[in-house]
C-alpha cells in the first residue's frame, strides 16, 4: 500500500522535472523561428483576390427553324378559332347605341305602346326549328346569341332581321387543273358539304358564302395534292378526301362554318397522257399474249418421230 501511494507522488516529480527542459526546448524553437524570420525580413501583405466585375456572356446561338413557327403559330390560331366556333349561338360584340339612336328607340317603343292592339302583329316573328335571326338595329348588331327558334321581338322601322339556315349544304366544286407531285396535269371536280354554325359570325364576316368556299376548297385541293403522285391520286381518294376536310374545317370555323364532309368526284387526264397510258396498256396485252403462247407451245409433249425438227417446224 506504501508503495502503491508513492508511485503517484513519484510520476508527478518526474514531470515536474521534465517540464522545465520541455519548456526550454520550446522556447528555443519559438526564437529560431524569430530569428529566422527576421533574417528574411518583413512578412509582406499577401494581396487580397478583388472582386472583378463579372464580363457580359454573349448569348449563345440559337438556330430557329421559320417553318416551325409558322406552324406553331398557325396551329394555336386553328385551335382558338375551333373553340370559339364550338359556341353557335353566341354573337359578336358591336358598338353601343348613341344618344339620337336611344331617342328614337323610345320614340318607337312609345308607338307600339300607344297602338298595342295592331303595333304586336308588326313586332313579333317566328322562326322555325332549323333557321336562326340575327338583328342589327339602326345598323348595329345586337348582342347576345342568334334569335330562334320561335317567337321573337323587333322595332318596327328602327329593326331588320336577316335568316340563317342551319340545314347542311351541297357545293359542286367545278372541274380545276391540279399538279401532281410527279409533274402530271389533271382535272378534279368534287363535293363540299357544309353547314352553318354561327350566325352572328358568319354574317359578319361574309359576304357571298358559297363562292368563298368554293375557292378555298379549289386552292387547298391544289395545295394538298401538289404533294401526292399520280398513283397516289388515284388509289387513295379517301384518304386525300379527309385530308382536304380537316384542312378547310381548320379555316372555315373562323368564318363560322364547319365542314362535314368532301368527296372527290372525278378525275380526268389530258388528251396525250391518256393515249400514252394506252399505247402502254397495249404493249402490255401483246406481250402477255405471246407470252402464253410461248407458255403453250412449251408444254406440249415431245412427238415421238421426228425430234426436235418437228417442234420446231410446229412452232
Amino acid at each position: 500500500m506504501e508503495r502503491k501511494a508513492r508511485s503517484p507522488s513519484r510520476e508527478r516529480h518526474r514531470r515536474s522535472r521534465a517540464s522545465p527542459g520541455e519548456s526550454g526546448r520550446a522556447k528555443a524553437g519559438r526564437s529560431a523561428g524569430g530569428r529566422g524570420r527576421r533574417e528574411a525580413g518583413p512578412e509582406r501583405p499577401r494581396p487580397q483576390p478583388t472582386a472583378t466585375p463579372a464580363e457580359p456572356r454573349a448569348p449563345a446561338a440559337t438556330v430557329v427553324d421559320v417553318d416551325e413557327v409558322r406552324g406553331s403559330g398557325e396551329e394555336g390560331t386553328e385551335v382558338v378559332a375551333l373553340l370559339e366556333s364550338e359556341r353557335p349561338e353566341e354573337g359578336t360584340k358591336s358598338s353601343g347605341l348613341g344618344a339620337c339612336e336611344w331617342l328614337l328607340v323610345l320614340a318607337s317603343l312609345l308607338f307600339i305602346i300607344v297602338t298595342f292592339p295592331l303595333s304586336i302583329w308588326f313586332c313579333i316573328k317566328v322562326v322555325q326549328e332549323y333557321e336562326r335571326v340575327i338583328i342589327f338595329r339602326l345598323g348595329h348588331l345586337l348582342p347576345g346569341r342568334a334569335k330562334g327558334p320561335g317567337l321573337f321581338f323587333l322595332l318596327p322601322c328602327l329593326d331588320t332581321y336577316h335568316k340563317v339556315d342551319l340545314r347542311l349544304q351541297t357545293l359542286e366544286i367545278p372541274f380545276h387543273e391540279v399538279v401532281t407531285k410527279d409533274m402530271f396535269i389533271m382535272e378534279i371536280d368534287a363535293v363540299c358539304y357544309y353547314r352553318m354554325e354561327n350566325a352572328s359570325l358568319l354574317l359578319s364576316s361574309l359576304a357571298q358564302v358559297s363562292k368563298a368556299v368554293q375557292f378555298l376548297v379549289q386552292t387547298t385541293m391544289k395545295r394538298l395534292l401538289a404533294h401526292r403522285s399520280l398513283t397516289e391520286i388515284l388509289l387513295e381518294r379517301k384518304t386525300i378526301a379527309q385530308d382536304v376536310k380537316v384542312a378547310l374545317d381548320s379555316v372555315t370555323c373562323i368564318w363560322g362554318i364547319k365542314v362535314e364532309r368532301t368527296e372527290i368526284k372525278d378525275v380526268r387526264l389530258p388528251a396525250g397522257l391518256q393515249h400514252s397510258l394506252a399505247v402502254e396498256a397495249e404493249a402490255q396485252r401483246q406481250a402477255k399474249v405471246r407470252c402464253r403462247g410461248a407458255a403453250k407451245i412449251y408444254c406440249q409433249p415431245l412427238p415421238k418421230s421426228g425430234g426436235w425438227g418437228a417442234l420446231e417446224r410446229g412452232y
